[in-house]
Formats: C-alpha cells, sequence, structure tokens
C-alpha cells in the first residue's frame, strides 16, 4: 500500500496543476489533461518494458565476482602493477574487438531490443498521443501552448511515477 501512496499524491499534484488550466479555460484544460496523461502513460510503459529487458537478461548473470576481493588477498600492496599493465591491455584489446563484434551483429541486437521498444506498454499510450491530438483538432479545440506544456509536464511526472512502481523494486 506505501508503495501506492507516493505515485498517487505525484498523480494528484500533477492533476491539480491540471485543474488550474480550467480556471484558464475548458479548451487548455483538455489539450493539457490529454497530452500530459499520454505522455505519463508514454513514459511509464516505456520503463516498464526496458525494466522488463534488462530483467530478462540478466536472469542468467551471476552478479557475484569476488575477482577484485581475490586479487586484494593476493596482492595488497600492489607489488604485481606491471602484470596488471598487460592485463590492462589485452581487456582494452578484447574491448576493442567485442566492439568489432557488436556492429557485426547490429541486426541481432536491433532485434532483441526489439521487445522493448515495440511493446504494447509504449504502442497503445502513443496511439492515445494520436487519437487525443486527432480529437482535440476535429472538434476545433486544439490550442498548442497547453498542448505541448502538458507533453512536457508529463515526462517527468510518469518518471516519477515509474520510477516508484517498476524501477525501486530492483
Amino acid at each position: 500500500m506505501t508503495r501506492i501512496k507516493k505515485p498517487l499524491l505525484v498523480f494528484t499534484i500533477s492533476q491539480l496543476g491540471a485543474v488550474v488550466m480550467l480556471v484558464y479555460s475548458a479548451s487548455a484544460y483538455a489539450n493539457f489533461a490529454v497530452a500530459m496523461t499520454t505522455t505519463t502513460l508514454i513514459v511509464m510503459g516505456s520503463l516498464y518494458s526496458y525494466r522488463n529487458m534488462i530483467a530478462r537478461r540478466t536472469a542468467d548473470v551471476d552478479p557475484e565476482d569476488n575477482k577484485d576481493i581475490i586479487d586484494m588477498m593476493d596482492d595488497p600492496y600492489d607489488l604485481y602493477e606491471e602484470e596488471r599493465a598487460e592485463e590492462i591491455e589485452d581487456i582494452k584489446r578484447l574491448i576493442k574487438e567485442e566492439k568489432a563484434r557488436q556492429r557485426a551483429n547490429i541486426v541481432k541486437n536491433t532485434t532483441q531490443n526489439a521487445s522493448a521498444w515495440v511493446s504494447a506498454y509504449r504502442l497503445i499510450p502513443y496511439a492515445f498521443l494520436i487519437l487525443g491530438f486527432v480529437a482535440l483538432e476535429n472538434n476545433g479545440v486544439l490550442n498548442i501552448l497547453p498542448y505541448l506544456v502538458g507533453l512536457a509536464a508529463g515526462i517527468p511526472v510518469g518518471y516519477l511515477i515509474a520510477k516508484e512502481l517498476f524501477i525501486s523494486e530492483l
């Protein structure tokens, strides 16, 4: 329940900000609310998709790497610094080789990452963004300035909500 309180508070404050636009005009409120809500959903969907992609990729990785601890036990006073310089050169060479291999596998990498950017969690909010824009235009109430302000306001709101709901649990 406490995990829901903070995002709900952020959402409530953002909606109170939208109500301030209602005092100005109903048209400005509609533009601001549509843009902010859809942008918030897009950001939340993006972060949720990326979190799931990272969780899938790191599920089989062992985070326990005791090499640094072993190195400290074997050489606490850096007596073998020359050997480490050679190791660093080997690591740099390996990194260059890996980058070349990654460039060669660009299509494979793109398809692996496609699950995050073609996710329904992102596509559905984008559809609502387009439909909301078209609906405002068709009804003759589209006002670009409140719409753009709503787009800009939705990004931090979406991030703050998604951070609390999706990112903080990792």
